[in-house]
This record gives C-alpha cells, sequence and structure tokens, in this order.
C-alpha cells in the first residue's frame, strides 16, 4: 500500500463491503429459512477484515498485515462463494477450499520469509482469487440458465470484472511491471484498479443476491405456493 491512490479506494472498498455485509445479514436474520445467506455474510465480514490488515501493512506484523489479509481476502471470497452455493441447493467442496486455503499459506508465507518477492506474492494472490471468482460465475451463470431470474446475471456481470483485474494483477506481476506502476498508467491502472473496480462490484454482487432472495420470498408469498 505504498500508493495514496490504492490505499484511499481500499478504504472506500472496505466500507462497501461492511455496509454490503450488513445490508446481508439484517436480510439474512429476517429470512432465515434461507440457506447461505448467513454465510455469504460471514465471508463479507472476512472481506472486510482482510481488506483491513491489508491496510495495515507497514505498521502490524506480516503475519497479520501479509499472511493473514491474504487467508481472509481469499477465505472470504470463497464464503461468499460458498452462500451463494448454499442458497441455490448446491453442494460446497470444502475439501477443494482447504486445499486452496493451504496452497496460499504455504506459498504466501514462502515468498514472506523464505524468499520474499512482492511480485510472486501479487501473482500467488491473483491466481488463488481466480477460482472463487470463476465458481461464482459459474454457479450464478448455471442458475440463470436453469430456473434463476435475471439478478443472477448481476452476480455472474460483478464476478467477471473482478476475475479481469485479477488476471490483469497476476500479468503485471509476472512481467515486473510493478516496478513501473509510479511512472506508467497503464501497470498503474492493471496493479491497483481493481480498488477502483472494487466497490461498484461488491455493491452490484450483493444487489443481485439480496434481489434473489427478494424473488424467492416473493414467489413463495404467491396463492398456491405458500408451503
Amino acid at each position: 500500500m505504498q500508493h495514496p491512490q490504492a490505499y484511499a479506494w481500499a478504504l472506500v472498498l472496505m466500507v462497501a463491503m461492511v455496509l454490503c455485509t450488513l445490508a446481508v445479514l439484517v436480510f439474512a436474520l429476517g429470512m432465515r429459512r434461507y440457506p447461505g445467506m448467513l454465510t455469504w455474510a460471514a465471508g463479507g465480514g472476512v472481506l472486510s477484515t482482510g481488506i483491513f490488515l491489508m491496510l495495515t501493512q507497514g505498521s502490524w506484523p506480516w503475519v497479520a498485515s501479509i499472511l493473514g489479509a491474504n487467508l481472509c481476502l481469499v477465505g472470504g471470497g470463497v464464503l461468499t462463494a460458498a452462500g451463494l452455493r448454499q442458497f441455490l441447493g448446491r453442494r460446497v467442496p470444502w475439501r477443494a477450499v482447504a486445499v486452496l486455503l493451504a496452497s496460499l499459506a504455504c506459498l504466501a508465507s514462502w515468498f514472506t520469509w523464505v524468499r520474499f518477492s512482492v511480485p510472486a506474492r501479487v501473482l500467488v494472490f491473483s491466481l488463488h482469487m481466480l477460482p472463487v471468482y470463476a465458481d461464482l460465475v459459474r454457479v450464478a451463470w448455471r442458475a440463470f440458465r436453469t430456473d434463476s431470474p435475471w439478478p443472477a446475471l448481476l452476480i455472474a456481470g460483478s464476478n467477471v470484472m473482478s476475475a479481469v483485474f485479477a488476471v490483469a494483477r497476476g500479468v503485471v506481476a509476472m512481467s515486473g511491471g510493478l516496478d513501473a506502476v509510479p511512472s506508467v498508467f497503464i501497470w498503474e491502472f492493471a496493479a491497483y484498479g481493481a480498488f477502483v473496480v472494487g466497490p461498484p462490484a461488491v455493491v452490484v454482487h450483493t444487489v443481485g443476491f439480496l434481489l434473489l432472495a427478494g424473488y424467492r420470498s416473493t414467489r413463495e408469498m404467491r396463492p398456491g405456493r405458500a408451503d
């Protein structure tokens, strides 16, 4: 977080994530019969914690501000994906989740304490976030193609955009473009654009999820469809 613009947008992203999490949590407490909503809200809380820990780099120990931040960011994304799966009645592959987080912990630790490398850590993080975004897109798209209404497309679209910037960060890291960030706009945009895209993507994803729950509630209240 050496760049003030990235720091500011990360702070905005954290605030947006907290507000979206509270919105889902309030809805979940009123609609406890819907599975997955509390899981999604927990994921939002973990993501917010990860962003906060990332903002503390330079003042907090690396085990919290680097390793903890990476695990919270990926783990929070996993929980939101798990919440969507549970809401749609799909199985959550918890073993794959455990492998993903263990891999992230090992590689992030290696490139922090054994062979320190910021570009390598950025690449590792991006590669571990891609499966999360891909799963959200795949599940939301399949839900739309089967029986879910159009809000599923909001979830899919917002995560496609997030995945694009995850790929961009990985490309920047592999090409050594992180070193050129202060002077070359395209590298700066590719490396830190996710912070700009993050708040609207989070809001769109949350709106899509809440609309799906709202549609389900409305459908169940129609005459002849109530339990």
